[in-house]
């Protein structure tokens, strides 16, 4: 017998979520229809409040559900240091050392031929906007040691050439390969403060 057609739709909105599988996705779908009236209409407000109520914050592209950025418009960080990540959740992971308190920049994205994801699809002219405009003194490049993240880093290096700031990149300590979103904060720590310039000088 095949699925219902409104179980299968609803297996079809689980599994795309990233690391969602069809068994996983059926097994979600059907703790769904155990929940109560109640738990449903809580699970559909909660999806609906993120539609209406979460942006990006203009300035550093993080997830926000506020008129004014918890981060940029922090008058106690740096503001002259700016760490660039690739994804948003990645913010969180160095929030969590407690250690950098600085500024942040989010990129939305890694640059991906086979994808056909280019400069043009991710953040990259507004960064350099952000550089020149808010004459940024260092740019630290925290993308994840993956093909795709060395591509963007080296990149990004090169695009900011021409302008005075101080790009440095993420030591080494890391995983190859690894996300920083599965790298413990300690790793992270030590490799943030054991950054290097990029730039040679």
């Amino acid at each position: 017998m095949e699925q219902i057609d409104a179980i299968s739709r609803l297996i079809a909105s689980y599994k795309k979520l990233p690391g969602i599988g069809n068994k996983t996705a059926e097994r979600l779908a059907y703790a769904t229809l155990s929940f109560s009236p109640e738990e449903i209409e809580a699970f559909i407000s909660s999806l609906k409040n993120v539609e209406e109520n979460v942006h990006a914050c203009p300035r550093c592209g993080m997830k926000i559900d506020t008129p004014f950025c918890p981060i940029c418009d922090d008058t106690s960080r740096d503001d002259k240091t700016l760490l660039v990540v690739i994804d948003a959740k990645n913010v969180l992971s160095f929030e969590k050392t407690g250690k950098y308190r600085g500024k942040y920049f989010i990129l939305g994205g890694a640059l991906s031929p086979l994808k056909g994801i280019g400069p043009e699809n991710i953040r990259i002219p507004e960064l350099k906007r952000l550089v020149i405009d808010e004459k940024i003194e260092e740019v630290i490049l925290a993308c994840s040691s993956t093909v795709e993240g060395e591509l963007t880093a080296n990149y990004i290096n090169n695009y900011l050439q021409d302008t005075s700031v101080k790009i440095t990149h993420l030591a080494y300590g890391l995983p190859v390969g690894a996300d920083l979103e599965y790298v413990d904060e300690l790793t992270i720590e030590r490799s943030l403060n054991a950054r290097v310039n990029m730039k040679g000088e």
